[in-house]
């Protein structure tokens, strides 16, 4: 696939999108993971239509701020949190969708307060228990969830998780809709990447994170 075509790719498949929201009657974000991308097809995407942004590299995200001074774009952090890296990703990105412990949790809340702001986050659950992933385990999220409740810098909007790359995705789905459907506080099922997001929209997601789609595999 030609580089250039990202255009092309991106309307395609926001149509593909538009069709699974259609059929089963609910709206879909897209997420469009932007990492090792330059910040051109970011304000080009934009120029398109697309708002929402992820990113993987704090120091990398830092550099397309700079670039890019549209407020109206919406930052979400994909990576892996450090807690060394907290203040700035609190600085730069309006979501985080990779928590899993109360003391990242509550190093978010006081960096938000101090920059008077409310941090939209997702929990991270490693659905198919892999040691190389982040995230708790499923019977670990009422634990999670309370521990961070009343934070008053944080909005606890839902829950992200990363199938077992290979694997038929559709029971991995399913358990995180279980999950999801049990809290009616949560309004943000974030899953699906260019792989498996048509099975992820058919298993409940409202919220996908898609790069390779766009922007053609890494050479």
């Amino acid at each position: 696939m030609s580089e250039n075509n990202y255009v092309n790719r991106y309307i395609t498949l926001t149509k593909k999108i538009s069709l699974l929201e259609e059929k089963f009657g609910r709206d879909v974000k897209l997420i469009t993971v932007s990492k090792n991308q330059s910040y051109e097809k970011i304000i080009e995407l934009k120029r398109l239509g697309q708002n929402d942004f992820g990113e993987n590299y704090v120091d990398e995200a830092y550099e397309k701020n700079i670039k890019i001074s549209d407020t109206s774009i919406s930052w979400h952090f994909i990576g892996k949190v450090q807690s060394n890296k907290i203040k700035k990703i609190c600085t730069l990105f309006d979501w985080i969708h990779t928590v899993s412990s109360p003391q990242h949790a509550i190093k978010i809340n006081d960096s938000c307060n101090t920059l008077n702001k409310t941090m939209n986050i997702c929990i991270q659950i490693n659905i198919d228990s892999e040691d190389s992933k982040n995230g708790i385990m499923l019977d670990e999220y009422d634990n999670l969830s309370s521990s961070i409740e009343n934070l008053s810098n944080i909005k606890l909007r839902g829950i992200m998780a990363i199938p077992k790359a290979g694997n038929d995705s559709t029971e991995a789905f399913s358990k995180m809709y279980k999950l999801y459907k049990k809290h009616l506080n949560l309004d943000t099922l974030s899953m699906g990447m260019s792989s498996d997001f048509t099975s992820a929209i058919e298993n409940g997601s409202n919220m996908l994170r898609i790069g390779q789609e766009i922007f053609g595999k890494r050479s």
